[in-house]
């Protein structure tokens, strides 16, 4: 236990953002807002979700909020493809399950709105799992992880064959009913569903290949 605790904190520390990290840019009140709730996302930096074009920069803000109540979200960085790596390399496939879980169930999802305000959600639930075949090729530091890394064969970690991280989070909002769920893709594809109380759904779509800094 202390081995994988020693382990995650390693990786969390390792996952802050550097200071050349693409910002997004928000007004300073907004900033302030969100840091208030959530001290983690100025000091970890963001994920940050909004329409089908959403960006980072000035431009952000424009993309960022949408759906009935109008809300756009960030949630405090969980850890990234590195992160992930060295604990396949250096834990049991038990331990990094338990190590995902733990990591994403930590972090803080943040709505806000365009007056400005802006309120941490409650913890999620949370599902985590890495493929053993996976598991067992990143253990493998020679080899590198993508698709057509090493001549498309089998000295490279190619999720299409080997299968991909499956991490899932589950918010429930008391303020407006609904239910959020996050799908964790290290590829580009990270979703954040709002689901209300009758079944209807707004999809955001998750800037999530690096911490993102909110000033």
């Amino acid at each position: 236990m202390m081995r994988l605790l020693a382990a995650v904190t390693a990786f969390l520390l390792a996952a802050l953002p550097a200071a050349g990290a693409e910002r997004l840019r928000l007004p300073g009140p907004l900033v302030s807002a969100i840091t208030a709730a959530c001290p983690d996302c100025a000091a970890r930096g963001v994920v940050a979700c909004g329409d089908r074009d959403v960006v980072t920069g000035a431009n952000y803000l424009g993309h960022a909020i949408r759906g009935e109540p109008a809300l756009g979200y960030v949630l405090s960085w969980p850890m990234g493809g590195a992160e992930m790596r060295r604990l396949s390399e250096t834990l049991p496939i038990e331990a990094v399950d338990a190590a995902l879980a733990k990591a994403f169930a930590e972090t803080t999802l943040i709505a806000f709105d365009g007056a400005g305000q802006a309120r941490a959600l409650p913890s999620p639930k949370v599902r985590a799992s890495v493929p053993p075949a996976l598991h067992a090729c990143l253990a493998d530091p020679a080899k590198p992880w993508g698709c057509c890394a090493a001549g498309c064969g089998e000295a490279e970690c190619c999720e299409k064959s080997l299968g991909a991280h499956r991490i899932t989070a589950v918010w429930r909002d008391a303020v407006t009913g609904e239910e959020l769920h996050l799908r964790w893709s290290r590829n580009g594809s990270t979703t954040l569903t709002r689901i209300n109380a009758d079944g209807g759904k707004t999809t955001y779509f998750c800037l999530a290949w690096s911490p993102l800094r909110l000033d």
